[in-house]
């Protein structure tokens, strides 16, 4: 199998780390087609990244179905809980990172970019840091930290993380989580585990990347 890769998406991402964590047998590969491009979309059915491609060559898109998939045929050792009340806060984390925080940073990250000229920063902020209030309550209603183990959503919610802190230290929040200190707590456990820690890393990089072309 075959991940069909980009290093600075937090979808991707969250990908390698559950990839690496379960010691995977799947190849991170970059895509042979231009993005964007009606050859992709070709390709890919979603037109968009991350790719699993089998080695059927059937593909699989979307990174929480990836993630669903590869816990189904991997099962061991496990990042989905056994109970269905663990599987259900397991999922909220999932579900809260893709629909609540990621949307809130959109807007950032276009200005950033460049566009969305008629974004003002200081209310989409406070935009994210509704969201993380939601989190903190989120985290203070599950069972605490200690008593688990890395899930997949805490590493869906990990990358999505690292974006909220990366995006508002580029307009001049960088200790966005010091009225958060749930999510602080967690943050700090998530980035322990070396898949997760060695993933972001590489996220950053390739970010940072991103934006030195961007600065020109």
């Amino acid at each position: 199998m075959k991940l069909i890769n980009l290093n600075n998406s937090p979808y991707a991402s969250r990908v390698r780390i559950q990839i690496r964590q379960k010691k995977l047998p799947v190849e991170l590969v970059s895509s042979t087609i231009p993005l964007r491009t009606a050859e992709f979309a070709a390709a890919y059915p979603l037109a968009k990244l991350p790719v699993l491609e089998l080695d059927t060559g059937e593909t699989i898109g979307e990174s929480t179905v990836i993630m669903d998939y590869l816990e189904a045929i991997y099962p061991e050792p496990a990042l989905i809980p056994d109970t269905a009340l663990a599987r259900a806060n397991n999922a909220m984390l999932a579900r809260y990172a893709d629909n609540h925080l990621a949307p809130a940073l959109f807007p950032l990250f276009a200005l950033l970019l460049g566009a969305g000229e008629e974004v003002e920063p200081h209310a989409q902020q406070g935009a994210v840091e509704a969201e993380l209030a939601k989190l903190e309550r989120l985290l203070a209603a599950q069972p605490d930290i200690a008593d688990r183990s890395l899930q997949t959503g805490d590493i869906c919610l990990a990358t999505v993380m690292w974006y909220v802190i990366a995006l508002l230290a580029e307009f001049g929040r960088d200790d966005i989580l010091r009225d958060y200190p749930g999510a602080a707590t967690w943050w700090q456990w998530v980035k322990d585990y070396a898949a997760v820690a060695s993933t972001l890393h590489e996220m950053a990089a390739a970010h940072e990347a991103v934006m030195q072309q961007i600065r020109g």
